[in-house]
């Protein structure tokens, strides 16, 4: 059988309350070890490991965590006695986890993540389905990667960076990490990929690859912050110049086409720290012609969340506006 480590960092999946009920109940209450125990099935399926990264609400996840759980996937990339990997997530920022997982993991040995709607002591807890799918793609994925380097020959050479591929498994849908969105607070398929033309370029984009390792990279241990503006009638243009002081990049998530009123306008193009403007519909692309403010970034295919996540490691490298829009390029 294959060796698959389940990295754990909480969420709903190892979530406590109530006997029977859905809601009020505490994410992260249970250990890795205690989420596998209660699923016998998944010693049938591969040699499992657990290891505990943190255990919290995925609300509360950061990019120490982000970097700290990334570091470990490393370690484990290298490991020749793993073959695949498993993260249990909170289901609120796990695309955003994903997004940054695909941006600065190395290797070639399968990424999956997954979660749960429902706690663990729900009626009908889907933690356990989920998980059971996504440790079976992870074998899966596993004995298709050691198929194509058996046909290949086993002196294949592969580049350090070459991306490892990240998943989400969940409700037995596979969904690539840049494609990979909630859509729904409550129904148990929550997740769905991005339509067609959001998700285009994503081939493309697969190279994009951020080291962090390093203090001349990461001098303080976390990424650069972002923050996330929501424009909407009558949005007050003062929080522009407050954001501006507090962090080092700043993403809009527009009306339509990425728009905004004439006093936003005005605002960000007094500021100085690199912009990069979205659409808070989270579908169609935000294409450079049709940005408003000369010197801002367009987002292309991006949401905000994941549009913060590429600007933030994005400016591990740069700020200048016009090598930050090639990274960008890329979705």
């Amino acid at each position: 059988m294959k060796n698959v480590v389940i990295l754990a960092t909480g969420g709903t999946i190892a979530g406590v309350g109530e006997p029977g009920k859905d809601t009020g109940y505490k994410s992260g209450s249970l250990t890795a070890k205690e989420l596998v125990d209660a699923i016998p099935e998944l010693s049938s399926i591969a040699n499992i490991q657990v290891k505990q990264v943190c255990n919290i609400n995925s609300d509360d996840i950061t990019s120490a965590l982000w970097i700290k759980l990334a570091k470990r996937i490393a370690e484990l990339q290298n490991n020749p006695q793993v073959d695949g990997i498993v993260i249990t997530h909170g289901t609120d920022t796990l695309e955003e986890t994903a997004f940054f997982l695909a941006l600065t993991t190395a290797g070639t040995k399968p990424v999956i993540l997954t979660g749960a709607m429902r706690p663990a002591t729900a009626a009908a807890p889907d933690g356990p389905a989920n998980l059971i799918f996504a440790v079976k793609s992870a074998v899966r994925a596993a004995t298709d990667l050691a198929s194509k380097k058996q046909s290949e020959g086993n002196d294949v050479q592969h580049h350090e960076n070459d991306c490892a591929p990240i998943l989400v498994a969940f409700a037995d849908k596979l969904i690539s990490a840049e494609s990979v969105q909630k859509i729904h607070p409550n129904r148990l398929d929550a997740f769905a990929a991005m339509d067609a033309e959001t998700a285009r370029g994503n081939e493309t984009a697969r190279g994009l690859h951020f080291e962090i390792d390093g203090e001349e990279t990461l001098p303080k241990g976390t990424l650069p912050k972002v923050t996330v503006l929501y424009f909407n009638a009558e949005a007050d243009a003062a929080q522009i110049e407050f954001a501006a002081k507090t962090a080092q990049g700043l993403v809009i998530a527009g009306a339509g086409a990425g728009e905004f009123s004439q006093s936003w306008m005005e605002a960000l193009a007094r500021i100085q720290i690199p912009v990069v403007i979205t659409s808070r519909i989270n579908a169609g692309r935000i294409l450079p012609e049709q940005l408003l403010v000369p010197g801002t970034i367009a987002g292309y295919s991006l949401p905000a969340p994941k549009a913060a996540v590429l600007l933030r490691l994005a400016l591990t490298k740069t700020d200048n506006p016009a090598k930050i829009q090639e990274f960008f390029a890329k979705f």
